[in-house]
């Protein structure tokens, strides 16, 4: 994804005909930014991959991904760069809906109770798996063909579905309430854009701080309180990512994946993998074979 320097808050279109918006996106990369906005939003990923951020969750992504991202909770996707110089496309289909949007008391009718729950466990966002994941992403891409009511019945069996999946992943930590003040968007998409590009480089923390216009404590500080997580903790999600990636898809040895993801020495290397998985790199390499 190119991280752009815009506000937080999204727009989101909606015809005048419709009460949702459905949009579909094929592009070389996501363009959104981090970001929020009012609407409730479905988001189901036909092709791509790279790390998904819901709140304060921070996790990988690929083509099957389905995920419900409550009202103002702040989100983006972040592509994994092409590979050997090969095009890829960021391909996604989207459903942006408001709680009104079919009248204020509409989800509030008893017959809806199960969609009420499903929309108030929204704001720390779900993903889905499975059967349901599967059958509601038919549905979604049906719907491109769809107008009208037909539209919105597909619309409702979607919630309808959603409200019955066992067990959906819960993203976003219980106690996460992000602080979105008006320069929010622009300083933490500077500091993740600096992060994505120099991640296997020698950078200061300093230097992140630089980009977002503060000192180091102030932003440290900042940082926290936005998105949920330190900044040290977020550079090591991103590096052991990386590196997670290259175990799999490489036949690089340990130490040449540890340092082309940006750590200076094999022992920090291998304690915050573990750490963050689990596993030390070979154990993990063995538990999932080269694609």
């Amino acid at each position: 994804m190119q991280v752009g320097l815009k506000a937080e808050f999204e727009l989101v279109p909606k015809s005048e005909q419709c009460s949702f918006a459905l949009r579909e996106f094929q592009l070389p990369a996501f363009a959104s930014p981090w970001h929020f906005h009012p609407e409730i939003e479905l988001a189901y990923i036909v092709q791509s991959r790279g790390r998904r951020f819901v709140g304060d969750d921070l996790a990988p992504f690929a083509a099957g991904d389905l995920v419900l991202v409550g009202a103002n909770l702040p989100h983006f996707w972040h592509n994994d760069p092409s590979d050997g110089g090969r095009k890829t496309l960021a391909h996604s289909v989207v459903i942006q809906f408001r709680e009104d949007c079919f009248g204020p008391d509409f989800f509030a009718l008893p017959e809806l109770t199960g969609v009420q729950r499903l929309l108030r466990a929204s704001g720390r966002g779900l993903q889905f798996t499975g059967r349901t994941r599967d059958a509601v992403a038919t549905l979604m891409l049906e719907m491109r063909t769809h107008t009208g009511l037909e539209q919105a019945i597909d619309f409702l069996n979607v919630l309808r579905l959603l409200s019955r999946a066992p067990e959906p992943r819960v993203l976003s930590s219980a106690g996460f309430v992000p602080c979105l003040d008006e320069r929010a968007g622009e300083r933490i998409n500077r500091a993740y854009h600096y992060v994505f590009t120099h991640f296997a480089d020698r950078f200061s923390y300093e230097d992140v701080a630089l980009k977002a216009g503060m000192s180091l404590s102030a932003f440290c500080h900042y940082f926290k309180r936005v998105t949920g997580r330190t900044l040290s903790d977020f550079v090591k999600e991103v590096r052991v990512g990386h590196a997670r990636r290259l175990l799999i898809e490489t036949s690089g040895t340990v130490a040449e994946v540890a340092y082309a993801s940006g750590f200076e020495s094999l022992s920090n290397f291998n304690r915050q993998f573990r750490e963050l998985t689990g596993l030390n790199p070979r154990e993990y390499r063995r538990r999932f074979p080269h694609a």
